[in-house]
């Protein structure tokens, strides 16, 4: 759908060696591999409790994380230099995922603060150009046949909407390992009222608890976004696309609801670094993390031709807690924090997807050794019918020859034969029938 040709030109003739990554396992730097540990900021009544999240040694799954705007260079587009705000914004949004997957994010040539993202312009082609490639050098280097998980935000949302366009979607092949993607605030559409269509023929909006090779989508307000908002709507705000803004009568932005796509009831599980939430420090502590549970709610809702998850407060008697998304929101529009402010929920989501791919292999695999076992049953049974072929046809041309007692002796032998090669034959066509049965199962 969407051309960029220039941005495919540079990707095409970027080297794998190329990427710089702020998170990849094994990597002595690996940003990622910090910390996870921290602990609740309770509910009133409840007690502080320790956060359980723990890294497997060999996670099932990878993911691949885009960063959203965060650069300052004074250049339209940024370098590939590990700034300490691209640093901070990894950390809290990325790295509690290695609780589920192996994390790779690379550096990209992000559209700066002080680059233009109000249309599809240079700057946003050469972003493009370097996030896409480096998710060819992950999947040509790196990933390794694995199931994978696309995280992104913002600008990182809008680069992963292009890639799962371009790479993915009409891939068949790459799609059986596409797990489900995460990528809110990045205005990605569907038909009014449809899960699929839009921007993608085959990836859907997720509907479903647990369901694979799903999107996650959504930009979050506290109330009604307005007349003009910049995230929820296809009339207006962002669009860094290289097609033209469908239209707004046909089609919205998804809205997919992490708080009850997790199987919750609605109320958002944010997640914050507290070390890391305004500037990275000189050093982290040993549990910076907190959870602040049964504090949020939220639900998709529309107003015109938006179409956004509305937040509100849970409202619990007695409740004092800090209102975390509002120290980085701008009024209502809670676009900066919602990714933390879900980052439980989306945690729980894509431990589901990691759970199903898994066992979605294993269902393969099965199936796979049925087929097998019953090639080597169609090879033998042809085997025999052509040996019974074989028979039938010497043994009548000998009865041709003979007569008497020796004839009727060769034609029973001829007949019998005969029938079994029928019988093979109806072998041979059930177990064709059966493999092209597990074959479609397989998928």
């Amino acid at each position: 759908m969407f051309t960029g040709l220039f941005a495919l030109a540079v990707a095409s003739s970027a080297k794998a060696d190329d990427t710089t990554w702020i998170c990849k396992p094994g990597q002595s730097d690996d940003l990622c591999a910090g910390t996870i540990d921290g602990q609740t900021i309770p509910a009133p009544g409840d007690a502080v409790e320790p956060l359980t999240y723990t890294r497997p040694s060999n996670p099932p799954i990878d993911c691949f994380y885009l960063y959203p705007t965060q650069s300052t260079q004074a250049t339209p587009n940024s370098n590939l230099d590990k700034d300490p705000e691209i640093r901070r914004v990894v950390v809290q949004q990325a790295r509690m995922f290695s609780s589920v997957c192996k994390v790779y994010a690379p550096m990209y040539n992000q559209v700066t603060n002080n680059g233009n993202q109000g249309y599809d312009s240079p700057e946003v082609e050469v972003a493009y150009a370097s996030a896409k490639a480096a998710f060819q050098d992950y999947l040509k280097n790196y990933n390794k046949g694995r199931g994978f998980i696309m995280i992104g935000h913002s600008q990182g949302s809008a680069h992963t909407a292009r890639l799962i366009d371009e790479l993915v979607d009409p891939n068949a092949n790459l799609r059986k390992r596409f797990a489900g993607a995460i990528a809110p605030g990045a205005n990605i559409y569907v038909p009014k009222n449809k899960n699929v269509g839009g921007m993608y023929a085959n990836v859907p909006a997720c509907s479903e608890t647990g369901q694979l090779g799903c999107l996650i989508a959504y930009s979050t307000y506290k109330g009604d976004p307005g007349a003009s908002p910049f995230f929820s709507s296809l009339s207006s705000g962002y669009w860094i696309y290289p097609e033209a803004r469908p239209d707004p009568d046909k089609y919205e932005v998804v809205c997919t609801n992490p708080a009850l796509l997790d199987g919750g009831n609605g109320n958002l599980l944010p997640l914050v670094n507290f070390d890391y939430l305004f500037s990275v420090p000189p050093s982290e502590g040993t549990a910076p993390w907190r959870s602040q549970p049964d504090y949020y709610n939220v639900s998709c809702e529309r107003s015109a031709t938006s179409h956004w998850l509305n937040l509100s407060l849970v409202g619990l008697p007695g409740d004092s807690r800090t209102d975390l998304g509002a120290l980085v929101a701008s009024g209502n529009n809670y676009h900066v924090p919602e990714v933390n402010l879900a980052e439980g929920n989306l945690l729980t989501i894509a431990g589901n997807w990691a759970t199903g791919y898994q066992a979605e292999q294993a269902r393969i695999a099965r199936l796979e050794k049925k087929v097998k076992s019953l090639k080597g049953q169609l090879k033998k049974a042809r085997k025999r019918l052509a040996a019974d072929v074989k028979a039938a046809k010497k043994l009548g041309r000998k009865a041709r020859k003979a007569s008497g007692a020796r004839k009727r002796l060769l034609l029973r032998k001829a007949k019998k034969a005969g029938k079994g090669a029928a019988s093979e034959r109806r072998k041979i066509k059930s177990l064709q029938r059966q493999i092209r049965n597990l074959q479609k199962q397989i998928g």
